[in-house]
């Protein structure tokens, strides 16, 4: 079995989990994070390679207060973090790269772009 790097999608939106899910289980160990307890188990239970994490969460906390913890943990202070969200805004994508974000993608992104955007993270995965 290949070694796939771990990712977790934190979404909270059951159909863009299936489709997320769908195009990078092939390329990735994926892991999913719905509600903010999830987000901190996966978190203390794994290390994750990748994230991709959309900011507008049914929560107390949104994407961006969490793409800022994630930075102020020593072993992901690199991890790529990949933002995908609806939110199209230029606060929205300045908002996310000013809190620690590699990438932002707006919604919807078609299934071949995510795959690509991810992939280009870690040169020499197909």
């Amino acid at each position: 079995m290949k070694n796939f790097p771990r990712l977790l999608i934190v979404e909270d939106d059951d159909w863009i989990i299936q489709i997320f899910e769908k195009v990078l289980k092939n390329h990735f160990t994926v892991d999913i994070a719905q509600t903010i307890s999830q987000f901190y188990s996966a978190i203390e239970q794994n290390t994750y390679d990748v994230f991709l994490v959309d900011l507008s969460l049914r929560s107390e906390k949104n994407g961006l207060i969490l793409i800022e913890e994630l930075r102020g943990i020593e072993k992901y202070k690199t991890t790529p973090i990949v933002v995908v969200t609806a939110n199209a805004l230029r606060k929205d994508r300045d908002g996310a790269i000013k809190a620690g974000a590699t990438k932002f993608i707006t919604k919807p992104v078609e299934n071949n772009v995510l795959l690509k955007e991810v992939l280009d993270l870690f040169p020499g995965l197909e």
